[in-house]
């Protein structure tokens, strides 16, 4: 029992992590609303920020990483918001519009369907990388449609646990403005960091322990050297030393051939698509002049 209670014990431990989701749950919605809409991704960005550090047990404190992280994403945060928004409310409005389109409907339905599955799944990912990766809007899209699909179960999930966010505000409000979004955020990135290292694995180490365990090697590379033992990495010869020598004698009595500098070819101007199309369009104007 008194291990439960302990600064390191589960109630410290998961109490603490309860409060970090109603701070970030509420800054999340206050940072929304000043915006008049247009900060929600920004607020996002900011939330994940937090949420992946506390994962990874990095030290800080939530109200100023929180602002931070703010700050430093409020522009490319808020141009994919209000791209995202954009899309999705257009095909939204589609989808609730298709008998004005008659029979077409059959072949616009699956299109507009498929396109909107993939851009809230890309929305998944868009803001944690947004807060995580120093990236272009562009790359950071082709970067998620990327991973949506390639972990399609992550994605699945985390849509899962979207719609049981928007699902409280209806059911409970008061537990939705307390705790779904710092609740969602903390689920998902769970699940969000493991797909992140797995493209980088160093994202996260501790930068001290990363220090000590270079200055151990070294120490350790150093130990053997000086007990006169072979570095791991070192290779056999692949011939004897005396078969060296000879190889080296006999290309030293070998006349020297005197070989003429060939000059550096020119650059090769690297052509465009454009370029080879009229290329392509003169040789066949050649062709046939030739032929008349």
């Amino acid at each position: 029992m008194r291990d439960f209670f302990s600064l390191e014990g589960p109630f410290n431990r998961y109490g603490g992590m309860v409060a970090d989701m109603i701070i970030l749950s509420l800054l999340w919605l206050f940072f929304s609303i000043i915006g008049l809409g247009l900060t929600v991704g920004a607020s996002t960005s900011a939330m994940f920020y937090v949420t992946t550090r506390r994962i990874a047990n990095r030290e800080g404190y939530v109200t100023s990483d929180f602002w931070e992280a703010f700050k430093a994403n409020i522009k490319r945060a808020t141009i994919m918001w209000i791209m995202l928004v954009l899309i999705l409310g257009l095909l939204w409005f589609n989808l609730n519009n298709l008998e004005f389109v008659g029979g077409m409907s059959i072949v616009i339905l699956p299109a507009q369907v498929i396109i909107f599955i993939q851009v809230a799944l890309i929305s998944i990912y868009a803001f944690p990388m947004c807060a995580r990766f120093d990236m272009s809007v562009r790359q950071i899209i082709k970067s998620c449609f990327y991973m949506a699909n390639r972990h399609l179960l992550t994605s699945i999930t985390c849509a899962l646990l979207l719609l049981a966010a928007f699902l409280t505000f209806d059911l409970m409000p008061p537990l939705a403005i307390f705790l779904a979004p710092g609740a969602y955020a903390m689920l998902s990135s769970y699940m969000i960091m493991k797909i992140f290292k797995k493209y980088r694995p160093e994202m996260d180490k501790d930068p001290v322990l990363e220090i000590q365990e270079i200055e151990a090697q070294k120490a350790e590379e150093r130990r053997r050297q000086s007990f006169g033992y072979k570095a791991e990495n070192a290779e056999e010869p692949e011939e004897p030393m005396d078969d060296i020598v000879a190889i080296v004698k006999q290309r030293e009595s070998e006349p020297q051939v005197v070989r003429e500098k060939k000059p550096a070819p020119e650059p090769v101007k690297k052509a465009d698509f454009w370029d080879d199309v009229v290329e392509e369009y003169k040789l066949a104007e050649g062709d046939n002049e030739d032929e008349n």
